[in-house]
């Protein structure tokens, strides 16, 4: 097979769109980054698109596979470099996998060797478990099943409980002069949560507060006197809605801070979230839990109406240190 790989370019972006959907409806997923997406994440602050990306070509110029590798810029916990890829369906089988995994590992060790001394040097992905060839395929190179996520659904036409926010806290939308205090509020909220590592303001603005998805006039906050005490940011994937027929929000991050736990911020938030989400003429309700979250999250949002629509797994192994990037043959 006459194949040809090379770095990710920005203009590969509208074919590596197409190529997405096409993966996507091969492997029953509905939730594909948008062109929009693709290109407001081409330079993402955790990957180098010309050092970290790359696409495989066949000879007559469709794009066979991909594959990219993302590290946290600074991490603070852990040395993790994400590994994303992915094959055309009607040449899956052929090698392409295997070539793509052996550029991304020896890609990935050169990341790790940069992290700060002291920390555990991981190779993560992440799938939904029904992609049994993907899972096959990381299991037999020592990839364990490490995590697992849901994505749970709600429908908006049953009742939503009449859950209100404690007295003398304050419901506000968002507000642009809002962000900086939430941004804060976010990583304090998360920073007790698995594999998490602080945004930084870059991943703050490119992927909350100007991501296409963001929907500010659907994202609550709770207030008590001017501190931020939860939060909950929502978002709407108009061209997957648009592609599959789904009228769906979603409960992107809904986050309490320590200090306010346990008063039920999160339920009165994810309920009001929910109505507001009925009234602007949506039908579903949508988000995704950690399986093991500490704060019990799950058993919240299973109280309140939600039930498990797909399953994701991370796999995960330690790095094996390389002196270099494999290269990934010609043709």
């Amino acid at each position: 097979m006459d194949i040809a790989w090379r770095p990710l370019e920005y203009d590969d972006l509208p074919a590596l769109h197409a190529f997405l959907l096409e993966v996507a409806a091969a492997d029953g997923q509905d939730r594909v980054d948008t062109l929009g997406e693709l290109q407001s994440g081409f330079r993402d602050p955790w990957s180098d698109p010309a050092l970290d990306a790359r696409v495989a070509f066949t000879a007559d110029g469709a794009l066979a596979a991909f594959a990219r590798c993302f590290a946290h810029p600074d991490p603070q916990h852990e040395a993790v470099v994400w590994l994303w890829f992915d094959v055309r369906p009607a040449l899956r089988g052929r090698g392409l996998e295997d070539a793509a995994l052996d550029w991304l590992e020896a890609r990935a060790a050169e990341l790790a060797q940069r992290a700060p001394a002291g920390l555990e040097r991981l190779l993560r992905c992440g799938m939904p478990d029904t992609v049994t060839h993907k899972i096959n395929l990381v299991q037999a190179r020592g990839y364990a099943p490490i995590r697992h996520f849901y994505r749970m659904r709600r429908d908006l036409r049953q009742p939503i409980p009449d859950l209100r926010l404690p007295d003398g806290l304050t419901l506000r939308t968002f507000a642009p002069e809002l962000s900086p205090a939430l941004h804060a509020a976010h990583n304090e909220a998360f920073s007790d949560h698995w594999g998490f590592e602080a945004e930084t303001p870059e991943d703050w603005e490119l992927f909350y507060v100007t991501a296409e998805n963001f929907r500010p006039d659907l994202t609550l906050l709770a207030l008590d006197g001017g501190q931020i005490a939860a939060y909950s940011i929502n978002r709407v994937y108009a061209e997957d809605n648009a592609r599959t027929g789904d009228k769906a929000a979603q409960i992107g991050q809904l986050g309490t801070r320590r200090a306010w736990r346990k008063r039920g911020l999160a339920s009165a938030l994810l309920c009001e979230s929910m109505r507001r989400f009925r009234e602007a003429g949506f039908e579903t309700a949508t988000l995704g839990v950690d399986s093991e979250n500490l704060t019990g999250a799950l058993a919240i949002y299973e109280r309140l109406g939600f039930t498990v629509d797909k399953r994701f797994i991370t796999f995960g192994k330690a790095v094996g240190l390389a002196a270099g990037a494999a290269l990934l043959p010609a043709a």
